[in-house]
């Protein structure tokens, strides 16, 4: 499906005229381990695989109403599985017992976790195999699958009590090679300034869907569309703003030198949006669908939380940032 399939609709005078406001939602997430793309493991290419992921993901979202990718370079505390203690089962529960390593000091903690069959969803008991990185489950037929520290944790939804912390906000049409190719300036100085000893580098790319809340009081119909189908702001336009719009929410020191450019550019675009477009307000809700603590973001400005809020506005010549959204507390929170 093209993009602006329906952008006849922005030549319609009840809608031109209409007062709107822009409701952004998280679509869909991707984590991927920057660790795993400048050291590729030596039984597989990790970093082709993650390549071939990323290129696939752009190609599809060309595709089907082509946006861009809004990216969070995160630190999270470092962890590893301690390999000089065996994994055990639960003779009680069944549960695969685990020795974790945390941070630089490498304090250990354990984690229990069932191991579910994806096909009969009993649990079961495969052979573990561990490095310090990476477990492989071998099923009773031989069916092995292997997969870094951090997707076990997320598979199995091991939670350690770990926020995850933003470092640096961007965008991208190219998800496979920025910032992932390493030639990146923001990514290179918070690799600088984030000890690799306490932490590990995540990478996150964002898609969300922009919907156009237009309302006319001199007619009785509303219009709620998706900006992506009229294409009534472009999409490297609708991929700045949001994308500025989170730089100035998460405040992360890491860009505190372009701060005001990139409040200089956002209070532009929202004027320029204001006045063409009647677009007022971007209000933004970010949130999983299925809770992980890994999307617990915060950052130098922000405290810890899986869900973030918020809405930007242009008051007296000015960016203000506020928590809370007036349209989702009032049109869509009764639906969700």
């Amino acid at each position: 499906m093209r993009r602006g399939i329906f952008g006849s609709l922005i030549e319609n005078d009840v809608y031109k005229q209409a007062e709107k406001d822009w409701f952004v939602q998280l679509s869909q997430s991707d984590m991927c381990w920057y660790d795993l793309i400048v050291n590729p493991q030596e039984s597989f290419d990790t970093r082709k695989l993650i390549t071939d992921y990323l290129r696939w993901l752009k190609k599809e979202v060309e595709e089907n109403l082509d946006k861009r990718f809004i990216y969070y370079i995160c630190s999270r505390v470092k962890i590893r599985f301690n390999i000089n203690k065996k994994p055990s089962y639960s003779p009680f529960t069944g549960k695969l017992k685990l020795h974790i390593l945390l941070g630089k000091d490498s304090k250990e903690i354990v984690v229990k976790t069932p191991i579910i069959d994806p096909h009969t969803n009993k649990r079961i008991k495969p052979k573990v195999d561990l490095t310090d990185k990476f477990i492989t489950l071998t099923n009773k037929h031989g069916h092995k699958i292997t997969m870094s520290i951090h997707d076990f944790f997320l598979e199995a939804q091991i939670n350690i009590g770990q926020p995850t912390k933003i470092q640096y906000v961007g965008y991208t049409k190219n998800p496979d090679t920025r910032p992932t190719d390493g030639a990146h300036a923001g990514l290179n100085e918070v690799l600088y300034k984030v000890s690799n000893e306490e932490n590990d580098i995540l990478i996150f790319f964002n898609l969300f869907k922009v919907m156009a809340n237009a309302i006319n009081n001199t007619s009785p119909i509303n219009f709620v569309v998706p900006n992506a189908m009229t294409d009534e702001i472009g999409v490297d336009l609708e991929g700045k703003i949001i994308e500025k719009c989170f730089i100035l929410y998460f405040d992360s020191n890491n860009q505190t030198k372009n701060k005001e450019v990139e409040r200089s550019q956002l209070k532009n675009n929202l004027l320029k949006l204001s006045k063409e477009n009647k677009i007022e307000t971007v209000q933004i809700y970010y949130e999983l669908d299925k809770p992980s603590e890994y999307w617990e973001f915060f950052s130098s400005s922000v405290k810890p939380n899986a869900k973030h809020i918020f809405t930007v506005t242009i008051e007296d010549n000015n960016i203000k940032i506020t928590h809370g959204s007036k349209l989702f507390s009032e049109v869509l929170e009764p639906w969700v």
